[in-house]
């Protein structure tokens, strides 16, 4: 374990787990806590989540059956199963370590504003998806739907949006996807809009509510997209220290 940086990863893993499995010896009980944590650090949660419960299994008792059920919050926290996460750390709240209780209240504020803004984006979502449908039930009731020449809106901003999609090619994957997606969704309501506009021809009240709804589902769309690319917290950073 002291000498983990010095070989791939996976080979000090598999060298670790032929000790444990052959048998008992001093700091078994941390080895197991040691493999549970090193796999999650890979990304590997299953094989993490296996090891955290094992120590609870081979080692009741012990200091690191308390430090496992941090470890199983935070494979839960990986998966984005916060409730799930929040149930371990609460847990470990409870803990006779300090630094275990320390480390679970620490854990479950983070925890707790991460479940916030899932809960968000799943609302954002739900918006987003309800106004499309209303907006293409419009437009099937005042059929038949002409979807040539394209409104005015989808041929104006469509191009926008095909140049930002080329130009995120050059940034990283998290970013590059969240821009994709919300240039195809974008493109996808704004083009909806147009066509329902065109054949309803709505007027004053109607026409303001239209473009609300519309402004309204494009903003909860790009909240989505900047969620699902785990991109908020740099986002609020960004907003409240500035661009680099």
């Amino acid at each position: 374990m002291r000498t983990y940086p010095q070989r791939e990863p996976r080979e000090t893993l598999a060298r670790v787990e032929q000790l444990i499995v052959e048998g008992e010896f001093l700091d078994h009980d941390r080895a197991e806590y040691w493999m549970g944590s090193a796999w999650l650090a890979l990304q590997e949660v299953d094989r993490a989540r296996g090891w955290f419960e094992r120590v609870g299994r081979d080692h009741p008792g012990s200091v690191w059956v308390e430090r496992s059920w941090m470890g199983m919050g935070d494979a839960a926290a990986h998966d984005r199963r916060y409730g799930e996460a929040l149930e371990w750390y609460a847990k470990a709240e409870g803990a006779r370590d300090q630094a275990v209780r320390e480390m679970a209240r620490v854990s479950a504020r983070s925890t707790q504003a991460l479940r916030v803004r899932q809960r968000l984006a799943w609302a954002a979502g739900g918006l987003a998806v309800v106004v499309a449908g209303l907006l293409a039930a419009s437009l099937r009731r005042h059929g038949p739907v002409r979807f040539w020449p394209l409104p005015a809106e989808a041929r104006i901003v469509t191009p926008v949006l095909g140049v930002l999609a080329l130009l995120s090619a050059r940034q990283d994957p998290a970013p590059r996807a969240a821009i994709l997606e919300l240039c195809a969704g974008a493109a996808l309501l704004i083009t909806l809009s147009g066509l329902r506009l065109r054949a309803a021809s709505p007027r004053g009240a109607a026409r303001a509510l239209h473009a609300a709804g519309t402004l309204a589902a494009l903003g909860a769309l790009a909240y989505v997209a900047v969620y699902r690319g785990g991109l908020v917290g740099m986002l609020l950073e960004t907003l409240r220290a500035g661009p680099e």
